[in-house]
């Protein structure tokens, strides 16, 4: 017998969820994750016993909010995953109540429709009262110690193991103060300052003897010590100590004009890190990683090489440092673990400030790769094959070019509300913050300022395709570009207006992009039946494509991506030439790629072997089966297994994996 409890929402709001559930199938609110049966807590946590223990399953099927990072299935998950239907339909009133004050009621339910009904996507919608992601500066640990919301008052580390405690205890703290990334970009220029420290008396600390351990009479011993600590930090990072998942950070190593840009900012106990010891403590951390890898699938944290171009009329844009790329080659030959950023080094500051464009901070994206101190306060993401149908129904039988005007006139609008949902975020957040419930900003170690309202976009392939286009022809790119640069340009004219930054992103789209072609498949507008949209300009399951397909279209696009853009250049077997790693990531700088991975596909045997090769039917090593695959679901390395429904049955069984990179 049902117990009805009463919920204090205001009426206008109950109201309009009425209308809703009569206007539209009760299956679209089963994928918002609001469904009456979802919001029973008894019901749903029989539901997530019984379903769990299903054959076949991931904790991804039964989630409103899936994700690959989580695989436990424990009462640790359960107590997160059960109450988000709850957590979602309040966060959902609360964007409608930020949004009738801070713009209008029309406005506000324009907003929760569209979000229901699939024309765009809150990326984790099911809890307004966090930022999205932020790129953290480990100086500010270095310089200030962990001053953590008035609990404790930890003075700044003296050695370089207690900077790697002070590291791990921050990330437990900011990884459960935010939804996304938790970047740690700038971690090793910190670390090799520490490791100049012991290099020059041989002890972990220049003040206290007495409590420090000696590592050594020579450098090989110092050394020795370092890559322990860098190992351990490794296998920490992917303790899931987010609750029920391991924290998703994001690690940079840097180019040396990268790096002589950067050093003199990172001062620590009088001096700067010296170029020489950065450069060692990067090659170290790359030969960890793979000696980890070698044992264990490690997801965390995402490495990212940054590459800074330079220019010449000789050579066109090139990779400035052939050296840094020849290492990073060779570190990346064996698992494939890297992406690389490909950029200008003004794009990657030690300390951004706001400029007059409030447009510009610098560069950063959902993986939490780029610019230290600036982040995504929320995402908002466009469903643009949804809005392709509609424009092609508007504009029957006047042709392509009609439909992609009509396009791009509701592009402008969907811009616009997307734009007015992350301002009631932000005003949202800034109400927290002065409520002491975020106390990271009120620290000093994030800054609302220097986060972006990201405007996302999923399915651009789809919807050219709708429209009539091919993205690989002349023609359909250049729709493409029309497509994007009119959402760029709704994006400059509401940061304009509200005095923030804005930025343009092609989302990861793990989950959005899944349940935003369901949607679509219920309300009539996927004919075609995607069983998901393309996060990448070029689907990953596309026939007819090459890997220099990817990279010229990627090449041509990704500029326009301010909040950037991956493309995965998924190769069969392991490159085993250098020169061939180095090739490709040549050819993308060349062509304008600005963030891209070599993606293998890496399996697991029941004896444990760590080994490359697509549909592989045996160990090669021992000749034993395969039990676990992993690859890069969007930007990270995941199992296959942990995959929701659709990716397992679609997007991963159809990937094209290229059998030679030459």
């Amino acid at each position: 017998m049902p117990l009805y409890l009463p919920q204090t929402y205001d009426k206008g709001f109950v109201a309009l969820i009425e209308r809703l559930r009569k206007k539209y199938p009760a299956e679209l609110f089963l994928l918002e994750g609001i469904h009456e049966t979802q919001l029973d807590i008894n019901h749903t946590s029989r539901e997530y016993f019984r379903a769990t223990h299903r054959k076949g399953s991931a904790t991804a099927d039964h989630s409103i909010d899936p994700n690959a990072n989580v695989a436990g299935r424990d009462v640790i998950t359960f107590n997160y995953e059960v109450p988000k239907p709850l957590m979602k339909l309040n966060s959902l009133y609360n964007f409608w109540q930020s949004l009738r004050r801070c713009v209008s009621a029309e406005t506000a339910d324009e907003a929760i429709e569209a979000e229901i009904s699939g024309l765009l996507y809150i990326n984790d919608s099911w809890d307004i009262g966090r930022p999205y992601c932020f790129n953290y500066s480990t100086l500010d640990i270095a310089l200030e110690g962990l001053k953590m919301g008035g609990r404790l008052n930890i003075v700044p580390p003296k050695s370089l193991s207690t900077l790697l405690r002070q590291i791990e205890q921050f990330t437990v703290y900011a990884a459960n103060s935010t939804l996304g990334a938790t970047g740690l970009a700038d971690m090793l220029i910190v670390v090799s300052r520490y490791v100049d420290m012991i290099l020059e008396d041989f002890k972990d600390s220049g003040a206290y003897y007495d409590n420090h351990a000696c590592v050594g009479t020579d450098r090989k011993e110092v050394w020795t010590y370092v890559r322990e600590c860098l190992t351990s930090l490794i296998y920490t990072l992917n303790w899931e100590f987010r609750g029920n998942q391991s924290p998703f950070t994001n690690v940079s190593i840097y180019d040396t004009p990268f790096l002589e840009k950067l050093l003199p900012s990172y001062v620590i106990q009088g001096a700067a890190p010296d170029i020489a010891t950065v450069k060692a403590v990067q090659e170290m951390f790359l030969d960890c990683f793979n000696e980890v890898l070698s044992r264990d699938p490690a997801t965390f944290p995402v490495v990212t090489a940054c590459f800074s171009l330079a220019h010449d009329e000789q050579e066109g844009k090139h990779i400035a440092d052939k050296a840094f790329l020849r290492m990073v080659a060779k570190k990346n030959l064996k698992y494939g673990f890297l992406n690389f950023y490909i950029g200008e080094t003004s794009t990657l500051s030690s300390c951004c400030r706001l400029r007059s464009n409030t447009n510009d901070l610098g560069y950063a994206n959902s993986f939490g790769a780029g610019s230290t101190k600036i982040g995504s306060l929320g995402v908002c993401t466009l469903n643009l094959p949804a809005l392709a149908r509609e424009a092609n129904t508007e504009t029957a039988e006047e042709g392509n070019a009609s439909a992609l005007g009509a396009l791009c006139r509701s592009l402008s609008r969907m811009v616009c509300l997307s734009s007015a949902i992350n301002d009631a975020k932000r005003t949202f957040i800034k109400d927290r913050i002065e409520r002491g419930s975020l106390p990271l900003y009120s620290l000093g170690f994030m800054d609302l300022k220097h986060q972006y309202s990201t405007c996302g976009f999923t399915g651009l392939y789809e919807a050219l395709n709708i429209l009539g286009y091919d993205i690989r022809e002349p023609e359909g790119l250049e729709a493409a570009k029309r497509i994007l640069g009119t959402m760029n340009a709704m994006n400059g004219l509401m940061a304009q207006e509200l005095g923030t930054p804005h930025n343009l992103e092609q989302v990861p789209g793990e989950s959005s992009a899944v349940k935003l072609a369901r949607k679509d498949r219920l309300l009539g507008r996927n004919p075609e039946d995607y069983p998901l949209y393309s996060n990448q300009f070029l689907p990953l399951w596309e026939e007819g494509v090459d890997l220099l397909d990817r990279i010229r279209i990627q090449g041509e696009l990704d500029s326009y991506c301010t909040g950037g853009a991956i493309c995965h250049l998924n190769v069969s077997n392991r490159i085993e030439r250098v020169e061939v790693m180095e090739a490709l990531v040549r050819h993308a700088a060349a062509s304008g790629v600005v963030y891209c991975a070599v993606n293998y596909a890496i399996n697991r045997c029941s004896n444990g072997h760590m080994t490359v090769g697509k549909d592989a039917p045996v160990c090669p090593v021992c000749g034993d089966v395969i039990t676990d695959t992993f690859t890069r679901v969007v930007g990270f390395l995941t199992n296959t297994k942990h995959w929701s429904a659709a990716r397992r049955e679609h997007d991963w069984p159809n990937r094209k994996f290229y059998g030679k990179a030459e």
